[in-house]
């Protein structure tokens, strides 16, 4: 602790004030540390298993039959040729953010990466790592304009 006496006198703080901010610097650091924790957690998982198949749903087909499946991590949606319902099918994104995903890749460009929805207002890292898995980007030169 003889750091911290020098850091006293060298401040010209009481004790009590070395300790407190002795105190600081460790939750900011204890802080930082959680937060590095919740950025390493694992990837979320698909949709799809989370809900459940009701029992009499025997043959696995789901009620809707005309229609593409629900965006998964095995049926990804293509967010540059999406429509704004199929938009609206991913977690978090509701009509007035999917319109915001349209009107982006109308108004500005195509998206190039899957990381370029950040561009979108609304979309934030949270948002963005759950949609992750359930969206792809088709190259540019294959979407249709």
């Amino acid at each position: 602790m003889i750091w911290l006496y020098r850091l006293q006198q060298r401040l010209s703080i009481t004790r009590q004030e070395g300790l407190a901010i002795l105190t600081l610097a460790v939750l900011f650091l204890l802080g930082l540390t959680v937060r590095h924790l919740q950025n390493q957690q694992v990837p979320p998982v698909a949709t799809d298993s989370l809900v459940a198949k009701s029992p009499t749903d025997t043959t696995g087909a789901s009620s809707a039959t005309s229609g593409p499946p629900p965006p998964s991590a095995e049926h990804p949606i293509n967010v540059n040729t999406a429509s704004s319902e199929a938009l609206e099918a991913l977690p978090g994104i509701g009509p007035a953010l999917s319109e915001r995903i349209v009107t982006y890749r109308s108004t500005q460009r195509p998206f190039q990466r899957v990381a370029e929805l950040r561009r979108v207002g609304g979309i934030g890292p949270e948002t963005l790592a759950t949609l992750r898995p359930m969206v792809q980007v088709a190259p540019p030169d294959s979407v249709a304009e």
